[in-house]
């Protein structure tokens, strides 16, 4: 019965969601291979902002929680109408990761500006721009909900 209800939920609202689902996916894989890969931040010069901020193990980490914050807010997310803050947890994962890949595209950016690839910056401040609109959804469904109230 549970599981019929959650799987009514999701296909219910994957639509308007699905920018949100394949983020997830990116975050929690980009949290894969930090965990899997502690020299990754050796191979590019492109990682050099993330590394001053942190080791690979803490990035993993971080992607890791705000992955499945996110997961379990697009869960619960039109399930359970009695949770009025999925649209909180949206949100505050986005942000979370749109910072994140903000300073990958800055990384990669300056890489770029010290004779590197640019086509890194393309790819993760798209990433960024996404989870913006992610973001801008999310609030938008925070005031939507307040308003209903």
């Amino acid at each position: 019965m549970i599981i019929l209800r959650i799987a009514s939920g999701i296909s219910e609202h994957f639509p308007q969601r699905v920018s949100e689902w394949i983020m997830t996916g990116a975050i929690l894989g980009w949290s894969s291979v930090l965990a899997a890969d502690p020299g990754t931040f050796e191979t590019s010069i492109s990682f050099a902002v993330l590394k001053a901020y942190g080791d690979e193990a803490t990035w993993a980490l971080v992607c890791f929680v705000v992955g499945m914050t996110r997961l379990a807010a697009l869960v619960v997310n039109g399930t359970f109408r009695q949770f009025a803050y999925s649209p909180h947890l949206r949100g505050g994962a986005s942000f979370i990761a749109c910072v994140f890949w903000g300073q990958i595209g800055l990384g990669v950016c300056l890489a770029w500006w010290a004779g590197g690839s640019g086509t890194g910056v393309v790819a993760y401040c798209t990433f960024m721009v996404i989870e913006m609109w992610n973001l801008f959804r999310a609030w938008a469904d925070v005031g939507a909900a307040r308003k209903a109230r």
